[in-house]
């Protein structure tokens, strides 16, 4: 029996020590990959919060101008009800109309995105992450009498490194967005 209370004894104390030994270094909350961090970075500091602080040009700063796409399906699957278009001049008109028409944007994203290089230059990469925006009128009501709206969904985000002309640094930014919203049974679905 003595024995048995050594050998625990011992346990206890090299469990312990190792707990402790074990609460130096903390590990990053993911890989500490460089393009990994600069798309995440780009999409919490322009992109999402260009849009929450309603700044259009910190939010289009996100964007290339040229070979910009945009897609949504606006959480449904009729082809007709889609939106699509490549001009940047219609994303920063839809900015400012969200902007203008709510007063209270949140926006949450999934940190950090799945991405996956799309070319062998590794100039390319697929971003994907999932988002929820809660947008709110202080004053008044909406059509249909609401004081706000809620979507979720996935976004599929193509980063292109380019040249930027302004600081002829390479950088990275959107090039393409396809916007896969989810249905109201699907947001109730994941939201219990």
């Amino acid at each position: 029996m003595k024995n048995v209370l050594v050998r625990s004894g011992l346990v206890s104390l090299l469990c312990g020590a190792l707990l402790f030994a074990g609460c130096g270094d903390v590990e990053p909350p993911y890989p500490q990959d460089p393009v990994l961090n600069e798309i995440n970075r780009l999409l919490r500091e322009k992109w999402q919060r260009g849009y929450m602080t309603e700044d259009v040009d910190l939010y289009m700063s996100a964007y290339w101008d040229i070979g910009f796409q945009y897609s949504a399906d606006r959480g449904t699957d009729k082809i007709e009800d889609d939106i699509v278009f490549d001009d940047i001049v219609q994303e920063r008109e839809a900015a400012i109309y969200v902007f203008n028409k709510y007063q209270d944007i949140e926006i949450e994203i999934s940190e950090p995105p799945e991405i996956a290089p799309l070319n062998d230059d590794k100039t390319q990469y697929e971003a994907r992450n999932h988002y929820r925006l809660q947008l709110t009128v202080t004053e008044g009501t909406l059509e249909g009498g609401f004081t706000g709206a809620y979507a979720e969904g996935d976004s599929v985000f193509t980063f292109e490194q380019r040249v930027n002309p302004d600081t002829n640094e390479p950088e990275w930014r959107i090039v393409t967005w396809e916007d896969y919203g989810f249905t109201s049974d699907e947001i109730r679905a994941a939201n219990p």
